[in-house]
């Protein structure tokens, strides 16, 4: 179903709008997934986890930059050579 959603996005939206947004959202289920299920945070102390929350955070953080401060392709017209 999300594969379904990803690719009604690609056929709407330019792709380096889905990507960013794919990335992140991946990341983020993965992390909640593998907290879940491994139990992985019941072990660690509070250093640890806002450790990997800020690390969570920069990716995220870096993402947006990279998409925010991308250069914009020149649109072209259609049907011209």
């Amino acid at each position: 179903m999300f594969i379904a959603s990803l690719f009604q996005a690609l056929d709407t939206f330019n792709a380096a709008i889905v990507s960013p947004i794919y990335y992140v959202m991946f990341t983020t289920l993965t992390i909640s997934a593998s907290a879940i299920m491994f139990k992985d945070w019941s072990g660690q102390n509070a250093s640890s986890i806002a450790s990997e929350i800020c690390g969570f955070i920069t990716v995220l953080s870096g993402t947006i930059i990279l998409h925010a401060t991308r250069e914009q392709e020149p649109a072209t017209a259609s049907g011209t050579n």
